[in-house]
């Protein structure tokens, strides 16, 4: 269908992120089908003349287009950011504003993904009267999960909060609504300047600065409740996935974790362990680095750290230890279960 709309896809990063963005990007139009075209935008939070010649080199496809939108970042840094996470990061609250006004949706990426899966099958998602389509985080799916999991008890050693939105009842929000993370969304551009969204998201985090937890999520989750729609899984697997040890252990059923762990569509390097380190655990690190070796960073290899040994140390015996707490568990919890049926 060569009439088909272009698919409007976003990213940003500032200099420093320019590699995973490459990735991000790449991935996305390796895994395009051949009759779709790409609308790329990217928010442009300090990427040099140099890094975008590369970027251009990696993303070169008739496909597709390029589009830079200079933002300023002066204007987010008064908001908290933490040692792999800055004030970038914040740049996807105004996308709206920032988008050319011929825009009326978009796809948004963090620029720390590799996409898996044709682009165009997200995009033919019906948005409906959603101003968002996200997927639930899996480090925090619920907005109180201690009343949602049925398996609570077994899930929250593992969970990374069990309240996200910690003021949630002096908000009004149900304790059973779920939570989205922000790595991923499809956007209602329309709808969000309609509503003057950008504007409401700051002043939630101006407002509530003593409850934010993980930094613009908090925002997008308080002021788009009720507004959103959840997606597969797989559109955005999450790094916090391969912190439970087994489905049981996971706020999903059996069948949906093997799913998301056998066949993510998008894989999110959501946590501090990322794969252009030079120890990184997460099981799609090569996956991310033979895509590395497609771009214009072909000959990159990752920085050797300091006190290398003592890193490389902790990296293959960290796993171990976690196998053998686990097992620990396992054998306690069976123990357990053996004395309630006795």
């Amino acid at each position: 269908m060569k009439n088909q709309e272009p698919i409007a896809l976003v990213s940003g990063s500032d200099d420093a992120y320019t590699l995973p963005l490459a990735v991000t990007i790449a991935s996305a139009i390796k895994s395009l089908s051949a009759d779709r075209r790409l609308d790329v935008y990217i928010l442009d939070g300090g990427i040099s003349d140099a890094s975008k010649r590369r970027l251009l080199a990696s993303w070169e496809d008739p496909r597709v287009s390029v589009q830079w939108i200079p933002v300023s970042r002066e204007s987010f840094e008064r908001f908290p950011v933490s040692h792999h996470i800055n004030a970038a990061t914040y740049m996807r609250l105004a996308i709206a504003e920032y988008l050319p006004a011929s825009v009326q949706r978009a796809i948004y990426l963090d620029a720390d993904m590799l996409v898996r899966q044709d682009l165009g099958l997200l995009w033919d998602e019906p948005q409906g009267d959603a101003a968002l389509l996200a997927v639930q985080d899996y480090a925090a799916p619920f907005i109180d999960a201690s009343t949602c999991l049925t398996n609570f008890e077994q899930a929250q050693p593992y969970l990374a909060a069990v309240h996200p939105i910690a003021n949630f009842r002096e908000l009004g929000l149900p304790a059973d609504a779920p939570y989205f993370n922000g790595g991923m969304l499809v956007i209602d551009v329309k709808a969000w300047r309609e509503r003057n969204l950008a504007k409401h998201l700051f002043e939630c985090l101006e407002e509530h600065r003593e409850h934010v937890l993980w930094w613009d999520q908090y925002a997008l989750n308080v002021v788009l409740a009720g507004s959103w729609r959840s997606l597969d899984l797989r559109w955005n697997q999450g790094a916090h996935l391969y912190v439970y040890p087994s489905g049981e252990h996971s706020p999903f059923d059996s069948s949906t974790h093997r799913a998301i762990v056998e066949d993510p569509w998008i894989v999110h390097f959501c946590s501090p362990d990322k794969p252009w380190n030079y120890f990184c655990r997460h099981p799609y690190t090569d996956a991310f680095r033979k895509q590395v070796r497609q771009t214009d960073w072909h000959g990159w290899k990752p920085e050797r750290p300091d006190e290398f040994m003592r890193r490389w140390w902790g990296h293959h015996y960290k796993p171990a230890r976690e196998r053998w707490k686990t097992q620990v568990r396992r054998i306690k919890e069976n123990f357990r279960s053996r004395n309630r049926a006795a």
